[in-house]
């Protein structure tokens, strides 16, 4: 079991310590979207897990788990069922070759999922305890809900506070929003079809939109658990020949330096950072580090980034990947120093 390192002295973040033996900590980050402005966020932690276990074994996209856990299956226990049964679940591969990587649960048995695999990802390479017959040798799992615009940012904001979402964009750089939620006061609805979205699943691991406009400040408290496996993202170009912007947003509770991060970058990769404490709509980025080829360095001077240049807990970013004669994808999966 993964233990914390370093993390108790950021006042962003409060940890339930007593918990820390048996469940993941709880912590918090709080920000902040000026009047008339918008911010641009990630979610920094998870929703609490469900389930904590080993893997069994593996038949193609189906996963079975050690023990007898005795889920739900009429109805499915991790599949949404509206209205009843509001929440979408994911997998999250919590040790092995490939910890961090998540996927959506479409069905369930007593004790297996079978799951949905984003784009490039396979279970090739994840440990099961029946492939060897050697116990307790299994990758871990962990089971937890999808953040939904209702659990993450409650149903009370005031209205006219509008969701930007980037989910699914296509090819190319400066895409629009793909969806636009607005708050109702008691909901989320879609802008578009009016469609009530309180609990739409959001990717885990990018960045969207808050855009305050009410003429006074929205503070918004993050609250969930801590990560306690790696955080894994996949970097991936949709068009031959052209840039592409990609929504993200770096899954840890404390700022990290972005020199630290191994990031899978090339030649001509740009990060985009944004102030979210100053004025105004769609604005343009305050920050701007690139990739040389060797190392990443500020965009204005070319100096190579210090211990100062961090990637900030619950703030978005842009990630810009150079463009290639094919279109290419890459995982950047890398363990918070807070577990390090």
């Amino acid at each position: 079991m993964k233990s914390l390192k370093y993390i108790a002295t950021f006042t962003a973040m409060a940890l339930n310590s007593a918990l820390a033996a048996t469940t993941d900590p709880v912590g918090f980050v709080s920000v902040s979207v000026p009047a008339n402005s918008d911010a641009v966020l990630a979610v920094p932690l998870n929703r609490a897990a469900t389930f904590k276990g080993m893997i069994q074994s593996i038949s193609g996209n189906t996963i079975t788990v050690a023990g007898a856990p005795a889920w739900a299956t009429a109805p499915a226990q991790f599949v949404q069922a509206l209205p009843g049964q509001v929440e979408t679940y994911a997998v999250q591969l919590a040790s092995g070759t490939k910890e961090g990587m998540i996927a959506k649960i479409v069905s369930n048995t007593a004790n297996s999922v079978t799951i949905q695999l984003d784009a490039g990802d396979d279970l090739t390479g994840v440990v099961a305890e029946n492939a060897d017959a050697i116990a307790n040798n299994g990758d871990q799992i962990d089971i937890f809900p999808y953040w939904t615009p209702g659990s993450l940012l409650g149903t009370t904001l005031p209205a006219a506070t509008e969701f930007l979402s980037f989910e699914g964009v296509g090819a190319g750089i400066n895409k629009a929003a793909t969806a636009v939620y607005g708050a109702t006061g008691s909901s989320w609805e879609d802008g578009d079809t009016s469609e009530d979205v309180t609990y739409k699943p959001l990717q885990f691991g990018r960045a969207f939109i808050l855009r305050n406009n009410g003429g006074t400040v929205i503070n918004i408290s993050m609250v969930g658990s801590v990560p306690m496996s790696a955080s894994r993202i996949r970097l991936t170009t949709l068009g031959a020949n052209q840039d592409q912007d990609l929504r993200i947003g770096y899954i840890s509770p404390i700022p990290e330096t972005v020199a630290s991060l191994n990031i899978p970058a090339q030649a001509g990769d740009i990060i985009f950072g944004f102030n979210n404490a100053a004025i105004g709509k769609n604005k343009s980025a305050s920050t701007t580090y690139a990739f040389d080829g060797v190392q990443w360095v500020n965009d204005e001077t070319g100096d190579p980034l210090t211990a100062t240049d961090k990637l900030q807990p619950g703030f978005g970013y842009v990630f810009r990947k150079f463009r290639t004669a094919t279109p290419t994808s890459v995982v950047w999966q890398k363990l918070p120093s807070y577990l390090q």
